[in-house]
Formats: structure tokens, C-alpha cells, sequence
């Protein structure tokens, strides 16, 4: 019995000792640029909505926000699996970074359905990508609030260069300059107040990009995005609206503010 138990250590030690002597490959990025937008606005109807009733909306926004450079050096490595936690592969980065800021548009169709004072929501647009969401919340006389997810189909360009090195010293040039588009998960909360034909907004978003090198997922940091917006319904059919936007990143100095501007129609 003792001989059995002996041998059987032996068999997990040896196993154990192959795994973490194994020969390492390592991919070292001298240079990592991706292009990344902020997370997506999502709110409810801005107003009293009728109960059993529902509205369609489509919106127009134009953004802009500051363009910034930021360092996430220290923050990007591969996302493994539980099967490539010991393939002996690290990555190594010294400069990389995401590129965001500028102006952009967006263009969102929304659908908004309230049962006494639930509210049920799905939404299709544009934003750098094309977003689809869901959304439940509760809408009264004078407050509104909820929570939604959605799915990101993000257009980013995507540079990098560097080498894959071996134990024995072999190594290989990689270098790209294309563009991707990922598929991320995004959510978030709101929440509105309104009074007369004003409202008051704040929203709430996150999501993570999902880039790709060589067809190996990396895990980059998330992205959590806080509009903050006034609105007017001029008619029953049009509402402008105007605000500030601030992005946060996941990484130790990361964020950068902007603008935010448009008009919905409701049909």
C-alpha cells in the first residue's frame, strides 16, 4: 500500500515537473495600437410614457470626445483558456495602447412597450459598430429607471509588431495593420428625471473589446462610459437633447471626456 501511494506521488510529481518545465514560447509586442469607442447610451422614454402603450424612436447624436492616446501597457495579456494555462506561452508587451476620441455619429431605432409601470425594450443602431439591446426598467409620473444589455459589433483598426521568441532562441517577425470587427457584450443601467416637457438623464455602460492576434483572444481592459444630458420635447413627435460624456478605462490613468448632441423622432 505504502509502495502504491509512493508511486502514484512520484507519477503527479513528474507530471507536475514536465508541465512547468516546458519550453517556452513567448510573443513580445514592441507596438500595439487598437482603436476603441465608448461604451454605448442607452435611456428610457423621457417622459410619462401611457400605460399598455408603446412608441418607436429613432435618434441622431452627433459625439465628440477628446482624443486620447492611452497606455495599457501593463494590462493586455492573452485570455487563456483552463486547456492553455501551461502551453508555456506569455506575451510581453512594452508599449501599447488604445486610440480613442474624435467625432463620430450615431444612429439608433428603438422600440419602448409599458404595462402599468414596467417597461419592456429592444433597440438596433450605429456607433462605430452596430449595437443591438434589450431593456427592462419602470417609468413614472416624474422618474424613470432600469437596466439593459447588449450585444457590440465594433469596427477597430488594429496595428501591432513584434516577435515570437523560443527557449532556443528562434524566433519569428510578426507585424499587421488591418482592420477587425469584434463581437462584445455591453450593459448597463439608467436612470431619468422629468418634469413638463424637460428631462434630465444619466446613463451608465461597460464593455470589454475582444481583439485578436494571430487568432489568440486578448484580454484588454473595460471601458465604462457616464452620459450626463438635458432634453426638451419641442412637439410630441420631437425631443433635442445636449450633454457631457465621461470615459473611463480599466487601467491606471485612463479617461477622457466629450460632447454629446441630437434629436429623436417618435413615430
Amino acid at each position: 500500500m505504502r509502495m502504491k501511494f509512493a508511486r502514484t506521488t512520484a507519477l503527479v510529481i513528474y507530471a507536475l515537473t514536465a508541465l512547468l518545465t516546458t519550453g517556452c514560447v513567448t510573443t513580445q509586442l514592441h507596438k500595439f495600437r487598437m482603436t476603441v469607442s465608448e461604451a454605448p447610451e442607452v435611456h428610457g422614454a423621457n417622459t410619462n410614457q401611457k400605460q399598455n402603450s408603446s412608441v418607436w424612436r429613432f435618434t441622431g447624436k452627433v459625439n465628440y470626445n477628446y482624443e486620447e492616446k492611452v497606455n495599457i501597457s501593463e494590462d493586455i495579456h492573452w485570455n487563456k483558456s483552463l486547456e492553455e494555462l501551461f502551453d508555456g506561452d506569455d506575451l510581453e508587451s512594452s508599449d501599447a495602447a488604445y486610440k480613442m476620441g474624435g467625432l463620430d455619429f450615431a444612429g439608433k431605432f428603438e422600440f419602448l412597450y409599458k404595462a402599468n409601470y414596467s417597461v419592456f425594450g429592444l433597440g438596433a443602431g450605429y456607433k462605430d459598430g452596430f449595437i443591438n439591446h434589450i431593456l427592462l426598467g419602470c417609468n413614472f409620473s416624474h422618474i424613470e429607471f432600469g437596466a439593459f444589455l447588449g450585444i457590440y459589433n465594433q469596427f477597430s483598426d488594429l496595428q501591432y509588431s513584434g516577435e515570437v521568441v523560443s527557449d532556443d532562441d528562434n524566433y519569428k517577425t510578426i507585424r499587421e495593420n488591418d482592420s477587425q470587427i469584434y463581437t462584445s457584450f455591453f450593459a448597463g443601467a439608467y436612470a431619468g428625471f422629468y418634469i413638463d416637457k424637460f428631462f434630465v438623464n444619466y446613463s451608465v455602460s461597460f464593455y470589454t473589446p475582444n481583439p485578436e492576434i494571430n487568432g489568440k483572444a486578448l484580454s484588454v481592459p473595460t471601458i465604462t462610459s457616464h452620459y450626463f444630458t438635458v432634453g426638451y420635447r419641442l412637439t410630441d413627435l420631437i425631443e433635442i437633447s445636449a450633454g457631457g460624456i465621461f470615459t473611463d478605462i480599466d487601467t491606471d490613468g485612463g479617461a477622457t471626456g466629450g460632447y454629446t448632441g441630437g434629436v429623436s423622432f417618435y413615430l
